[in-house]
This record gives structure tokens, C-alpha cells and sequence, in this order.
């Protein structure tokens, strides 16, 4: 048995199910997915309802998840719908109104339920707790879903290590410059983005929401610290 964690796979279908192909993940393997499934790909919708019918894919709250959740809240704002409406959501809603209402009401409340942090013990060398949260550790759900380390940030929970999603790796390394200046510079160097490794924290969004040729899914093996990567093709 093995345990994976996977972050921002942004409706990429075919890497999720080519990187499954990688790992050889089985039916007894645990597979963590720190949050944003849905949104700016194709198959957003879709990944959700694959996860919701496999036991033993788990997964956090995003916020991309967070704002589809206010989105389609009774009481949503213009801020909640415009907010929504500027980070790639198109996908999500033609897909998600082509549905019954039996379904989108099933994915509306598994997503209320979806958790903002998990934990997991690694029988290591040193005997590795991960705190796992798609933003940063925080003490609620807007922190933990929206908030951005720097390189420089700090542990605040020095007894586990925290794992990140939520700021594509590419984005850290170069703060100051566009995307557009990240992927040309990257491509320029026959670079790729893979998993950070900071003093502070372990980010493992590696730009699968970017353009190609720089769009890559990054996955690591809590077991062994093993990293497996997807591009496109």
C-alpha cells in the first residue's frame, strides 16, 4: 500500500488518468488530492464525480471548489459571481449545467463537506507528520484555501511538515513576472516546473492550470518522497 498526494489538477483528465497509469495506483493505495479539480480544463465536473464514486481518493476544498460553492449559494453576491467568473470557470458551469438537478445538488453537497487540511503520519526515518492544505496552514476555511506562501515563509506548525497546492511552483520561484514571462523564460531554459522542497513547506502544484508546453501535473509518494510528473503530450 502506498500513499500519493496530487494538488491543482484544473479539469486535466487526461494527465490525472495518465499519471494514475504512472504510479500504478491500485485499488490499495490512498490517493490525497489537495483541492482545485474543477476549472480553466475541459474535465473539471467529471474528476469530481470520479472522485466521489473512488473509496480511496480523498479530498480537500480548493478554492476554486470554495467559489463554485458561493457561486451557487442562495445568498451569492455580485463580488461571489464576479470573483468566479474571472478564474476560468466556464468549463465548470457548461458542464455542470448540462447535469440533473439530482446530480448537481449531489456534487453542491459533497463539496460543503470537503475538509481544509489533512494530516498523515509517514513511518520514516524521522517519522514525517504532513499537514496537508491546499494554501497554507491557517485557523479557517478562507486562510486555508486562498492564502500564498513565499519562498521565505516560514513553518507555522514546526511538529509536521505542511504540503501545498494553490501557487504553481513557477509563480514562487519568479514573483515578480507574469505568466506569460515564466513559461517564455522556462521553455527558453528547456525547463520544466517539479515539486519545491522550501525549509517551510513542500509545494506540489506544478503549473498544471498553465499553457503548454510548461502545463505539468506533479504528484509525490508520502512512502518514500518519490516524485512522478505528467506533461502533455
Amino acid at each position: 500500500m502506498s500513499f500519493y498526494v496530487m494538488s491543482d489538477i484544473h479539469g486535466e483528465a487526461d494527465l490525472f488518468h495518465n499519471m494514475l497509469q504512472q504510479i500504478r495506483f491500485s485499488d490499495s493505495d490512498k490517493l490525497y488530492i489537495l483541492g482545485d479539480v474543477v476549472d480553466r480544463g475541459p474535465d473539471g465536473i467529471a474528476l469530481l464525480q470520479e472522485i466521489m464514486n473512488t473509496s480511496n481518493i480523498t479530498m480537500l476544498l480548493g478554492n476554486h471548489e470554495y467559489m463554485m460553492l458561493q457561486y451557487y449559494s442562495p445568498d451569492a453576491t455580485e463580488i461571489d459571481v464576479r470573483r468566479w467568473n474571472k478564474n476560468g470557470n466556464a468549463p465548470t458551469i457548461a458542464a455542470f449545467e448540462m447535469l440533473s438537478s439530482k446530480e448537481q445538488t449531489e456534487i453542491l453537497s459533497f463539496l460543503r463537506l470537503l475538509p481544509t487540511h489533512f494530516t498523515h503520519f509517514v513511518l520514516r526515518d524521522n517519522h514525517t507528520v504532513f499537514y496537508m492544505v491546499h494554501g497554507f496552514p491557517g485557523s479557517n476555511v478562507h486562510d486555508e484555501v486562498w492564502h500564498r506562501p513565499t519562498l521565505e515563509t516560514a513553518n507555522p506548525i514546526s511538529e509536521m511538515r505542511p504540503i501545498v497546492g494553490h501557487t504553481p511552483v513557477p509563480n514562487l520561484l519568479c514573483p515578480d513576472a507574469e505568466d506569460e514571462d515564466i513559461i517564455r523564460n522556462m521553455v527558453t531554459k528547456g525547463e520544466g516546473p517539479s515539486i519545491l522542497h522550501t525549509p517551510g513547506f513542500i509545494d506540489i502544484d506544478c503549473g498544471c492550470s498553465f499553457p503548454d508546453p510548461i502545463k505539468t501535473l506533479g504528484c509525490l509518494r508520502l512512502d518514500n518522497m518519490a516524485e512522478f510528473y505528467e506533461y502533455h503530450k
